[in-house]
């Protein structure tokens, strides 16, 4: 569907009867899609890479805070063991990026054996993607750790 006409040089030039304004929007639309998608999913990842993160720096932090009391306790001449169960409050406060009321801190299975006491340290933080690619919406973080002192 092309017709040929001179243009004034003696040569011919083709020109179609179709028109190609439209094509430029076409692959903007098809790139673009495909650029924002790949942005999106970037900044989706790196949210939930900083949060897993952040929730090992809890974790790291609660490690602490189990052995601390643990040493005290057994300075204060009682079993190492006296109050490591249950929910650790203070473990939060070396990382303001979560949100406090949704982080769990808990230690459980305080044990002395030989004189070396182990105590297991379980930090959950639930993770919610902002844009919901593959139906995924929650990814809850869990990291679980075991403090041993002696």
């Amino acid at each position: 569907m092309k017709r040929s006409r001179a243009n004034g040089t003696g040569g011919f030039r083709c020109q179609s009867w179709l028109s190609d304004r439209g094509a430029t929007s076409l692959e903007f639309a098809i790139v673009g899609g495909l650029f924002v998608s790949l942005m999106l999913g970037s900044i989706e990842l790196g949210r939930y890479a900083f949060t897993l993160e952040s929730v090992r720096t809890v974790t790291a932090q609660a490690v602490r805070l189990a052995t601390i009391r643990g040493s005290q306790n057994m300075n204060a001449a009682s079993t190492a063991c006296t109050n490591l169960s249950g929910n650790l409050s203070g473990a939060a406060t070396r990382t303001q990026f979560l949100n406090p009321a949704s982080l769990s801190v808990a230690m459980s299975g305080c044990a002395t054996a030989g004189g070396v006491t182990t105590v297991t340290i379980t930090v959950a933080y639930p993770f919610t993607f902002s844009v919901p690619f593959f139906g995924i919406t929650n990814r809850p973080i869990s990291e679980t750790t075991q403090a041993i002192f002696n």
